[in-house]
């Protein structure tokens, strides 16, 4: 059908060409259907080199919209500027088929700009006349053409504005449509979260903190804060990624079912990818519950641990008992996430460095106080060590959520003895409590594992 309307033109011109020469109604018709069938061939071919050739030619092409759903969730963790502009020059590089990423700064009053840091060549002298002229006009998210790459601004706050310029693509073409949509996308979000860092690093600088450690307040606010950008991301990613995927997948599955003259092996292929599609909707839900757990108020924190063990259980190594003493707590909804939150943590730093097989989490009331442990009996750490393996191992974040609750956090391990924390959080004084009269001995045998 595309190829008819191109097949009457050119006959038309054929037409004009011979306009004095007598052609019999046979020949136009052989004319007409010599250029229509190669028409139909060159569309054809066109088709099969672009879906091979594609992503050799555009670097990154299909693979946008899994890279926005990887790049969320990287920067969901992401606690400093500079953390945020390493995973967006990873990203870039990752996607686009360029060399070059420079980060600059403006400063708003004395509009001088200067260069934060490069990966590769910027020809910084010879485009600062142009950034001069044009910086000032771009607002967080948009982007403008340089002659010699391109620049976009991704954040603002305290007399600065921050850009990002990419060098050209190597191959010397101009960015296509989809590169083009990706990169406001992933601009615009890091707009965002650049602005909510810039205030807390702000804010930070501002309490003087650096030379001692933070108030509870101000921990409990950065996690708020961190609990919020995990919320309205489970939610983008739920409201666009998952949706999209799921409207392809119910018009693949109409095709593989309701076409019955199609070959075996392309029913066989496109049965394989709409399993792998499926695969995929499936791994959006769990990012999504993992960044924000479904109904985790109503369910409360002895629940929600409980289907967390379960979960994990399925892909761990390790069997976990999870002991509670009947605890009938009621806690607000940020204990319920710090705990929810901190078992999540430690069960995955088991699964990562322990080599444990049995994991043990004790949760219990005593005066006015929740204690909860964790115990495993993986090849622990010389307690030398453990302070430096704290960033890696994920326990910083540990110590930190409960500091900013004022609790208390106790490591212990050694080598080939496994690692035991020990956390201890005290409750506002308002709190209603029931427990049983036997608190203080703990039943093993309500376990859930």
């Amino acid at each position: 059908m595309i190829a008819f309307l191109p097949a009457l033109l050119i006959l038309s011109g054929f037409g004009l060409v011979f306009i004095g020469t007598s052609i019999e109604l046979v020949q136009w018709i052989q004319m007409f259907l010599v250029v229509y069938v190669s028409t139909v061939l060159f569309l054809y071919a066109k088709e099969v080199l672009d879906r091979k050739l594609r992503n050799r030619v555009i670097k990154g092409a299909h693979q946008f919209e899994q890279s926005l759903e990887h790049f969320s969730r990287r920067v969901s963790e992401v606690m400093k500027v500079n953390e945020l502009e390493q995973c967006l020059q990873k990203e870039l590089f990752e996607l686009l088929p360029i060399e070059s990423i420079g980060f600059l700064e403006r400063q708003i009053e004395s509009k001088v700009i200067s260069l934060k840091r490069t990966q590769g060549e910027m020809p910084f002298e010879e485009l600062l006349e142009q950034l001069n002229h044009n910086l000032s006009r771009l607002s967080v998210g948009e982007g403008m053409k340089l002659t010699k790459g391109n620049c976009y601004m991704i954040g603002q706050g305290r007399g600065t504005q921050h850009f990002v310029w990419i060098s050209d693509k190597d191959n010397h073409t101009e960015y296509n449509h989809d590169e083009k949509v990706w990169l406001r996308t992933i601009m615009t979000y890091v707009g965002f979260v650049y602005q909510n860092l810039q205030l807390i690093e702000g804010l930070v600088q501002d309490l003087d903190l650096q030379k001692g450690e933070a108030p509870p307040w101000v921990l409990r606010l950065l996690f708020r804060l961190s609990e919020k950008e995990r919320r309205k991301l489970a939610s983008d990613l739920h409201d666009s990624a998952l949706q999209d995927q799921l409207l392809w997948y119910r018009k693949l599955e109409t095709i593989v079912n309701d076409e019955a003259r199609l070959p075996n092996d392309t029913r066989t292929n496109l049965f394989d990818i709409s399993e792998g599609l499926l695969d995929v909707i499936h791994q959006i839900r769990e990012t999504c519950n993992e960044l924000r757990p479904p109904f985790l108020q109503e369910m409360g924190a002895i629940e929600a641990i409980e289907n967390l063990c379960a979960h994990t259980q399925l892909n761990a190594n390790f069997t976990i008992t999870f002991d509670h003493q009947d605890f009938r707590v009621e806690l607000d909804d940020e204990y319920v996430l710090t705990i929810y939150r901190i078992t999540q943590e430690l069960l995955r730093n088991g699964m990562k460095h322990s080599k444990a097989s049995h994991v043990e989490l004790l949760l219990y009331y005593e005066e006015q106080r929740i204690r909860y442990r964790y115990k495993d009996n993986g090849v622990g750490i010389a307690m030398d060590r453990l302070n430096s393996s704290f960033d890696h191992m994920g326990l910083s974040g540990i110590r930190e959520r409960v500091a900013g609750l004022e609790g208390e956090t106790l490591f212990r391990t050694a080598p080939g003895e496994g690692l035991e924390v020990e956390i201890v959080l005290p409750l506002p004084q308002d709190d209603s409590v029931e427990y049983p009269e036997s608190e203080v001995e703990i039943d093993v045998n309500r376990t859930a594992s």
